[in-house]
């Protein structure tokens, strides 16, 4: 062996003690061992081969082995110089006198602590004193409340039973007048079945009006039209009649065109996808679906359906008949009756006059209310029914049966529309309720000439919507003719042939 590589392995020798002593002073053996065994043989061969770098780290351990050696020499002396000053300063008399003084200090101490401590406890006992005297006046304070609650709840249990007793006589009272509020209303009951039945006189107790505002001057639109945008609410009076010819269903009639035009005035594409033909059509659909059942209830005069965006006046449905009878038994037919998921709520109104409750400037497109009008806005009937109630001409009983036997006329001609017709009121059914509903002849008598004569009308409405149909149907090919035409008169003009 070499010297250099003697020295060289001298220095690993040297690093391998230092690195032991200083893992055994901190407590890791553990690490200490498994560092031996894993990388002891590779670290001494790496230190082997680098001898230059192996002297630097041997000076780096050494000089800082010689600082803590300086430092421990250091800290001793330091220790041993404030040493002999503490010797120095316990035999200073100075310093015997401030230990005399903090001795009679700390005594003082005590004393004031001792002194203080006693005052503590004598406190103690006289709160403890005056806490036991109020704590024994609260516990007699609190029986007496007990007394007096039990006092209480004795007075207020005979009270109570008392009080039960007399709410039971007053149930009993209740029972009683209602017993015999329903033994009259069952009475008038039937003599309302009996009127409309047999005819006769209308009992006394049925007709009775009633009015909001008894001492106010009647509301000019609730007279003519039966409505009034504040309702209830009005500063007017409001006479509302016990039975008359006129029946009104409010909000009968519901279209999405009248619905929603209301909801949002700025929005001007609301209603860009539905025009008054669309909106006029399904109205169509809804007069040939429920007029023919408020005329198995006996002659209708007039029937108006309307159109207003108000919603005190949309969608009512005004339907007069020709005597009081009939229009008795269509209100106790469809009050309370379902269509199209709605229940319907039957009144009756007085109109006196049809010409000043439907605004006239409507079909002229002039109103200058707009939908804002309180006066009728209505549908067309069609075939122009019921013109002649519209300016209160009426609507006699020949000219209904001439109608009537044209209408026939012009539906017997047709079979085929006839079952169409029928398939169409088959589909439309669902929108009526499956209420059990009284038969014709119960509604207008048993007798075989109402049968027949309510047959007649029921065929005679089925005929005129056939021939409404029909007449449609012409329209709709007179207007594409027309079109037609109008577009080969464009083409065989010459400015058309001059900008091809």
């Amino acid at each position: 062996m070499k010297k250099s590589d003697a020295v060289v392995f001298k220095y690993v020798l040297f690093y391998l003690f230092v690195t032991i002593k200083r893992q055994w002073s901190r407590g890791l053996e553990n690490y200490f061992l498994r560092r031996v065994k894993s990388n002891g043989v590779c670290k001494i061969c790496t230190l082997w081969d680098g001898n230059a770098q192996r002297h630097k780290v041997w000076r780096a351990l050494a000089k800082k082995m010689r600082r803590k050696r300086i430092r421990q020499a250091l800290a001793q002396k330091r220790d041993d110089l404030l040493q002999k000053e503490q010797e120095k300063r316990e035999k200073s008399p100075r310093y015997q006198a401030w230990l005399a003084e903090q001795n009679v200090l700390e005594e003082f101490r005590h004393e004031e602590e001792s002194r203080l401590q006693t005052e503590r406890d004598r406190q103690w006992e006289r709160d403890e004193e005056l806490a036991q005297r109020q704590w024994l006046e609260r516990q007699e304070r609190l029986a007496q409340a007990r007394e007096e609650k039990t006092k209480q709840e004795l007075k207020i249990r005979e009270e109570w039973e008392l009080e039960q007793k007399k709410l039971k006589e007053v149930e009993e009272e209740e029972r009683r007048k209602q017993e015999e509020k329903l033994q009259k209303q069952e009475d008038l009951m039937r003599q309302i079945d009996d009127f409309i039945k047999h005819g006769g006189e209308l009992p006394p107790s049925v007709n009775i009006s009633t009015e909001t505002h008894p001492d106010k001057p009647i509301c000019p639109f609730f007279s003519k039209t039966g409505a009034c945008r504040f309702g209830d609410r009005c500063s007017r009076n409001h006479p509302r009649p016990g039975i008359s010819k006129v029946l009104l269903i409010p909000n009968f009639y519901s279209h999405f065109g009248i619905d929603q035009s209301m909801i949002d005035e700025y929005d001007t594409d609301l209603m860009l996808e539905y025009d008054d033909r669309e909106t006029y059509q399904h109205f169509r659909e809804f007069y040939e679906d429920v007029l023919p059942e408020f005329e198995q209830c006996g002659r209708v005069v007039q029937f108006k359906v309307c159109c207003n965006c108000e919603p005190h006046l949309r969608g009512n449905v005004y339907v007069e008949y020709a005597s009081t009878r009939d229009a008795v038994g269509a209100f106790q037919k469809f009050q309370g009756r379902w269509y199209g998921g709605r229940q319907l709520n039957v009144e009756f109104t007085c109109v006196s006059s049809w010409k000043s409750a439907i605004c006239g400037l409507f079909f002229k497109r002039r109103c200058p209310k707009g939908r804002s009008c309180n006066f009728l806005h209505v549908f067309h009937n069609p075939a122009n029914a019921f013109a002649g109630a519209d300016h209160d001409y009426g609507y006699s009983r020949r000219q209904w049966k001439h109608s009537s036997r044209s209408r026939s006329r012009s539906r017997s001609r047709s079979p085929s529309r006839k079952r169409s017709r029928r398939n169409k009121d088959d589909r439309n059914n669902w929108r009526w309720s499956e209420t059990p509903e009284p038969s014709a002849g119960s509604v207008n008598g048993d007798s075989k000439q109402n049968r027949d004569q309510n047959s007649e009308k029921i065929q005679s409405q089925r005929r005129r919507k056939v021939k409404d149909k029909e007449t449609r149907r012409r329209r709709r090919s007179c207007r594409t003719s027309d079109s037609h035409r109008k577009e080969r008169r464009r083409k065989s003009s010459p400015s058309h042939s001059v900008s091809k």
